[in-house]
């Protein structure tokens, strides 16, 4: 796996899906599907009416811009061989329209920072 692919999680008795991250001290890490493109949308907000984004993110906006800082990052830190898995097609898996919205959302933001390629 490399970083910046598409992965699914089988975390307890449900997947989540994100991009994966790296490793580090025994874990997998990854940024979880609806947070890069949430951040996103709150930054592009602000971008156009500063005073639109009244939580904690317009302080970081401020201070350091659109940032992947500012992204949820997850983690497994148990074995992680058999409950992760590539998907090299993530458009064929959505097939709910607000997932598939959430997925381009979040593939924008990691495009425009340069985490993964198009």
């Amino acid at each position: 796996m490399s970083v910046g692919d598409f992965i699914a999680v089988s975390n307890g008795n449900c997947i989540t899906f994100g991009w994966y991250a790296g490793d580090g001290r025994g874990t997998l890490q990854y940024y979880w599907l609806g947070s890069p493109g949430q951040v996103y949308e709150d930054y592009l907000n602000w971008e156009k009416n500063p005073s639109s984004v009244k939580h904690w993110r317009a302080k970081q906006f401020e201070k350091h811009g659109l940032s992947m800082k500012l992204f949820w990052k997850s983690y497994i830190n148990s074995v992680h061989d058999n409950r992760v898995v590539k998907i090299t097609r993530p458009e064929d898996i959505f097939t709910n329209q607000e997932d598939r919205i959430n997925y381009e959302k979040s593939r924008e933001a990691l495009i425009k920072l340069n985490f993964i390629k198009k």
